[in-house]
């Protein structure tokens, strides 16, 4: 029996809801299972449906980008919404993951892993309100 195990030459994770300190955590222990799926890897991000991002989120992106890039593997960010994307020009980090737009050639034809959804940001409450 001879078993062909080709490497797959992109993966997109699609994420929901926020990308922030609890976001962040999910997003970082995604990678032993997608670092299982062989190297060199290209990971494809797309943020279309990412509601909230902060800083912390934002870090776990550069954090994933470092170690994708430490296995010969890549990270680019193929889509995003408008306050993800906002944060990622403000931040500069446009420039440093490959952001592209939708229907951006690296966004077709990718295999789509799920990512359990992040969970949904709640509104900022008045505590003087019951």
């Amino acid at each position: 029996m001879m078993v062909d195990r080709r490497p797959v030459p992109a993966i997109r994770i699609t994420l929901q809801g926020d990308l922030d300190m609890e976001g962040a955590e999910e997003l970082r222990a995604l990678l032993p299972q997608v670092l299982d799926l062989g190297l060199p890897l290209r990971l494809h991000l797309d943020l279309t449906h990412v509601t909230f991002l902060d800083c912390s989120g934002a870090r776990a992106l550069t954090w994933l980008d470092d170690r994708l890039r430490g296995r010969g593997g890549s990270l680019a960010i193929v889509r995003a919404s408008r306050p993800a994307l906002r944060l990622l020009r403000l931040l500069g980090l446009d420039r440093t993951l490959l952001v592209g737009r939708p229907g951006h050639p690296a966004a077709e034809d990718l295999r789509v892993l799920s990512l359990r959804s992040l969970r949904t940001r709640e509104p900022d409450r008045d505590p003087s309100v019951n």
